[in-house]
């Protein structure tokens, strides 16, 4: 095959993910791997190394599968692991194309609107927002990264449609993660925005339904119990949780994740994995353009009450946008561009 083709088939690859992320977990999945497999044996394979949370990156891979042998759920660990495969797979097959990189935005942003107006016709007739993804709440937070591109850019139409799928999804927690997201991509300052958010997030609780905040203190203080006892490995959750939320309630049983993705991950992971995860979300914060950093600080307030983080739908959004547009460019008059990117002379 000749250069041109190859390249055709990259582009076409990265234009199925970015159309597949809101609408199919399935076709996520299938797109993503052919990704992967075609960025590998592309020369620019290694290119996460040049990215500014490429080792942090990394070290959460490794963390997820060595701590596996804790749990002896390796394929849980590498089902963890995967989730941050977009950083590797998309910087691979992109290389330095800035005109496939427009060509997946747009279309990418399409999907999106798709999967928003989906979402929106799903309540209006009655039913929960989901769009093609498994949950309400996935759809929500996943919308948000999108949403954050669209701001920096400047597509306020698409922002809107975006903004209505995620209110249609009736995630009250992403509410507040849907101001975060436009007030970073507004003011272009993700962190300030965070810790906006976080704050308001928090004032918040009082004002919650007593059994809600009953019930989410068994589980953030039976996470908390657990992570006491040292890191249980990925897959080991469910069983550590029955004990630790019986003795704070007896009869309680949720034994899905923590709702709340530090807290999660302290208890699956200990301070390593807490400390690997934290350092690649902050990288991504600090140098990642500002559409997906916007959105990354939405979907991270989200974390104080849901395991996002280890919510396929939204983190694969996440690191996907993120990956995109990378931390080590430059893009003259792009709204989108990186934090520290220098204006033209």
């Amino acid at each position: 095959m000749s250069a041109a083709g190859h390249a055709r088939v990259g582009k076409a690859l990265l234009v199925a993910l970015f159309v597949a992320l809101p609408l199919s977990t399935a076709a996520q999945e299938l797109t993503l791997a052919l990704a992967l497999l075609y960025g590998l044996t592309q020369p620019t394979r290694a290119r996460l190394g040049r990215e500014p949370w490429g080792r942090a990156a990394l070290a959460a891979a490794v963390v997820w599968i060595l701590l596996a042998m804790m749990s002896g759920n390796l394929h849980e660990g590498l089902g963890h692991a995967w989730l941050l495969a977009p950083l590797v797979a998309i910087p691979a097959v992109l290389g330095d194309d800035d005109a496939a990189r427009a060509r997946v935005e747009r279309i990418g942003l399409l999907a999106a609107g798709v999967a928003a107006a989906w979402a929106i016709g799903q309540r209006a007739l009655g039913g929960v927002g989901t769009a093609g993804l498994s949950h309400h709440l996935s759809l929500a937070y996943a919308l948000l990264v999108p949403l954050g591109v669209a701001m920096a850019t400047r597509r306020w139409g698409t922002a809107a449609v975006l903004a209505a799928g995620v209110l249609a999804t009736g995630s009250e927690g992403a509410v507040v993660a849907l101001g975060v997201t436009a007030t970073a991509a507004l003011s272009r300052r993700p962190l300030p925005a965070l810790a906006i958010g976080t704050a308001t997030m928090l004032a918040l609780l009082w004002l919650a339904d007593a059994n809600e905040l009953h019930e989410r203190a068994i589980l953030w203080t039976g996470g908390l119990t657990i992570a006491g006892g040292g890191a249980v490995g990925p897959g080991a959750y469910a069983a550590a949780s029955g004990p630790a939320y019986d003795a704070l309630s007896p009869g309680f049983w949720f034994p899905n994740h923590a709702h709340d993705s530090a807290i999660q991950l302290l208890a699956v992971l200990g301070p390593a994995g807490l400390v690997a995860m934290l350092g690649l979300a902050l990288l991504a914060l600090r140098h990642g353009a500002v559409g997906p950093a916007a959105g990354l600080a939405g979907v991270l307030v989200g974390a104080l009450t849901q395991d996002v983080l280890g919510d396929l739908e939204v983190a694969r959004a996440a690191w996907a946008w993120l990956a995109l547009y990378g931390g080590t460019r430059a893009i003259s008059g792009n709204p989108a561009a990186p934090l520290d990117t220098d204006p033209p002379c």
